[in-house]
């Protein structure tokens, strides 16, 4: 069954400087063609819903048109903040499951999309994700209060694959912010499974990203 996706792309880009990251130049293309291109490759993949912040739909417009030809696209106007974004594009799709995805992530690879759709199937949802690395610190005031233990420990990525109206339904109890999609899903008790990613598909926050991003792409093949 196809699955549709909503490509966040309404955020306000403040830790990366002046510039906007999702249209900065990522070995010739912006960075947020990178994403798209990767999506319109994905086998089975239905509407692509693209969440552009206010004043910016006909510049994603342009880009899409010329990135995903052969996807059946849409540009959507996001909100202030993440989770209103997911819901103008939530609201945009027709699936029971959908696929959301940062669109400063451009990394992320078909495969991985895939992996992340199959897994949410039968479940409230699926993410991807990394095991913790380093050794993390709770802090409070500049005080250390807790010592987590890193082995239960994972960084949240996208794609993030849910249940359509259960997001809804959860965003409905509250009009709080979460900052991922199975946050939003756990204020209904629902628990989502998680898909072991890579450290390379890395978001595209600070400067040094698009830096990192570049030399990671040289290594693949040539993109979709």
């Amino acid at each position: 069954m196809p699955t549709d996706a909503v490509i966040v792309a309404a955020g306000s880009s403040s830790r990366f400087g002046p510039a906007d990251k999702l249209t900065a130049n990522l070995l010739g293309r912006p960075v947020i063609a990178w994403t798209l291109a990767a999506f319109q490759a994905t086998s089975g993949l239905g509407n692509l819903i693209i969440v552009a912040a206010p004043g910016r739909e006909a510049e994603y417009h342009q880009i899409a048109a010329r990135t995903c030809p052969h996807a059946n696209w849409r540009i959507v106007t996001g909100g202030p903040r993440r989770r209103d974004s997911v819901e103008a594009g939530l609201r945009a799709t027709t699936t029971t499951y959908v696929a959301i995805h940062d669109g400063a992530r451009p990394l992320v690879t078909p495969t991985l999309i895939q992996r992340v759709i199959a897994a949410a199937q039968g479940r409230p949802g699926a993410i991807a994700a990394v095991p913790v690395t380093d050794t993390i610190k709770e802090v409070h005031h500049g005080i250390i209060t807790a010592h987590p233990d890193r082995a239960h420990l994972w960084a949240a990525q996208t794609p993030q694959v849910v249940l359509r109206q259960a997001w809804l339904q959860a965003a409905a109890t509250s009009d709080n912010d979460e900052t991922d999609d199975a946050a939003m899903l756990s204020r209904l008790g629902l628990q989502c499974t998680v898909v072991e990613s890579s450290h390379d598909n890395l978001k595209i926050t600070r400067p040094i990203d698009l830096e990192l991003a570049a030399r990671i792409l040289t290594t693949r093949e040539p993109a979709p």
